[in-house]
């Protein structure tokens, strides 16, 4: 005669004993565990503001490129400086050539079409290799004029305005008093004239300053220069 014997039942953690006819060996059986929770995927948020900065770097870079594109692009034929010339000397045709440099409003270089007739003309200023040429830099007129001489003018740093002089500059040497003297009570005599081209300074430490003056005071400039006792004023550039 055989038995079973079952044991009450729990929601999860019941379990049940059954035993066999003969008495024999019980057999426990589990219940099966539950099913683990399913995790739904992060929702992925855009970064509307990283982006926006992407797309603006991209139209930047564009914009610059296709400006570089267009500057380099756009280039015009120029009259050139291929040797250096003093001023006042003949301007030969071996003294110039011709570049290709981009537009800039703010340089106003001599068109290469204008190249044959400058020869035969003469420098306003001094021509520096490598340098643009422009309408000032070039005159028919004899340097110095008639009316007019030219005087080197030697001078320390300490007698020179620390803003560099350029051709074409208005100045006046002025005669300041003997070193340790009173000031004097009345303004000192000067002398006019306009900067020709500047030299320096020299391992001396002396900057050459060619200017013209009228003829009739070149000897007097020309003395002060020798005593070394001058200063040299800028005046106005406006024109």
């Amino acid at each position: 005669m055989s038995s079973t014997d079952t044991a009450p039942s729990g929601s999860l953690g019941s379990t049940q004993d059954t035993a066999s006819a003969g008495g024999g060996r019980r057999q426990r059986t589990r219940p099966s565990s539950a099913a683990a929770p399913v995790i739904a995927p992060a929702r992925t948020r855009r970064r509307s503001g990283v982006l926006a900065a992407g797309v603006a770097l991209i139209v930047v870079g564009a914009l610059g490129a296709a400006y570089l594109t267009r500057a380099v692009g756009n280039k015009v034929a120029v009259v050139a400086v291929a040797r250096d010339v003093q001023p006042g000397a003949v301007i030969q045709a071996a003294d110039l050539s011709v570049a290709e440099v981009s537009t800039d409003p703010a340089l106003h270089p001599v068109p290469a079409r204008r190249l044959s007739g400058l020869i035969g003309q003469r420098a306003a200023v001094a021509l520096i290799t490598g340098s643009l040429l422009t309408d000032a830099a070039v005159t028919e007129q004899v340097l110095p004029a008639a009316g007019q001489s030219l005087v080197g003018v030697a001078l320390q740093h300490t007698q020179l305005p620390a803003e560099p002089l350029q051709s074409g500059d208005r100045i006046r040497v002025v005669d300041p008093p003997a070193g340790q003297a009173e000031p004097p009570t009345a303004a000192p005599p000067t002398i006019p004239g306009v900067v020709v081209s500047v030299a320096g300074p020299a391992d001396n430490g002396l900057t050459i300053v060619d200017v013209t003056v009228p003829a009739t005071q070149a000897a007097a400039l020309a003395a002060r220069v020798a005593t070394g006792r001058i200063a040299l004023i800028l005046d106005t550039r406006e024109r």
